[in-house]
């Protein structure tokens, strides 16, 4: 009897030890082949690039593609993957993007927006997926930051240019008849616009103004001028809220033969073209650097820290530069 139960132990005792080492041999021991597929997922999931997606108003208007410039150079020193999406102009497109980036999964979203209203719903949507948004020039409530260009003072030093320009080449202030061309629609772009013809008055408080467009494209800003010149062909004083209107100003002005007149068109944005219009002194007079492709890596250095440290109360100022004859060679020399 006792033999029999003898065997009976041994033959336990032997399964116990068999599922020990079994167990033992499947367990994901620190260096295991198993353990060390987890630490490489994980070590190439952490080693990935940053995922931004990158909406723009209108890849139309100079003043982005320079700014798009300056990302994409810039992407690869802060290890992101940029995708950049034309807007058009139109904010139901610019809130599609934000819907489709989030389906997408990326780590962050940076929207200069048509309408700062519009897409406060799929900001939200985003962050409610964990991925914050960064508004940039126009401000969205509740954005994780907002990358700021205090629109009134940048439009003030364009018109103070307009203004300048008044004094020095008019016999009076009153020969000047003067347009403002911007985006009436856009809550920024109006700032700008009321400190464009601040700053003219600043110099020249009795020059005319004969007609303020809305405008922000080339085009835009050559039909607008030449509708202008219809009904005052006496025009000689062009205020532009950025680079791209003031090309379309200048094309129309050359168009009609006032090539050679004493007129004065000024921009903003320190777009190639006209910086080199300002330098050749044509009707082409001044520009506002905003350092446009800087802002490229401002934008890149932006998300790196609001990733790094979440949601950034103050706004992010970008700084700006008049631009003349006088300065012109120094700024395309950078």
């Amino acid at each position: 009897m006792k033999s029999k139960v003898f065997k009976r132990l041994s033959v336990v005792l032997v399964m116990v030890i068999a599922l020990v080492t079994v167990s033992a041999c499947t367990a994901k021991e620190p260096g295991s082949s198993d353990s060390k597929k987890e630490e490489t997922a994980k070590k190439d999931k952490k080693s990935g690039k940053t995922k931004v997606g990158f909406i723009v108003q209108d890849l139309t208007i100079n003043y982005f593609l320079s700014v798009v410039k300056g990302v994409e150079d810039f992407q690869d020193k802060y290890d992101m993957e940029v995708q950049v999406i034309d807007g058009h102009s139109d904010a139901p497109t610019q809130v599609d993007a934000v819907e489709n980036l989030i389906t997408q999964e990326v780590d962050c979203i940076v929207i200069c927006p048509v309408d700062t209203v519009a897409p406060e719903a799929a900001v939200k949507e985003a962050q409610a997926a964990g991925i914050p948004v960064i508004t940039w020039s126009e401000k969205i409530e509740g954005a994780d930051a907002w990358i700021a260009v205090n629109n009134y003072d940048y439009g003030f030093e364009n018109g103070k240019i307009a203004g300048q320009w008044i004094l020095d080449n008019l016999d009076k202030q009153e020969d000047a008849k003067v347009m403002y061309v911007y985006v009436k629609e856009n809550e920024q772009l109006i700032e700008r616009g009321e400190g464009m013809m601040d700053g003219l008055a600043s110099l020249a408080p009795d020059a005319e103004t004969v007609a303020v467009q809305s405008g922000n494209t080339t085009e835009s800003g050559m039909e607008a001028v030449e509708t202008t010149l219809a009904k005052h062909p006496d025009l000689n004083v062009i205020v532009c809220s950025n680079d791209s209107v003031a090309l379309g100003a200048y094309e129309a002005m050359v168009s009609a033969g006032k090539s050679d007149a004493k007129v004065c068109i000024t921009g903003q944005d320190a777009d190639e073209k006209n910086l080199e219009y300002i330098a050749q002194d044509t009707i082409l007079k001044g520009t506002v650097d905003i350092g446009a492709y800087d802002q490229g890596e401002l934008l890149c250095q932006s998300v790196e820290k609001v990733l790094k440290e979440g949601k950034v109360a103050d706004p992010i100022y970008v700084s700006f530069t008049p631009v003349t004859m006088d300065n012109v060679k120094d700024v395309m020399g950078r």
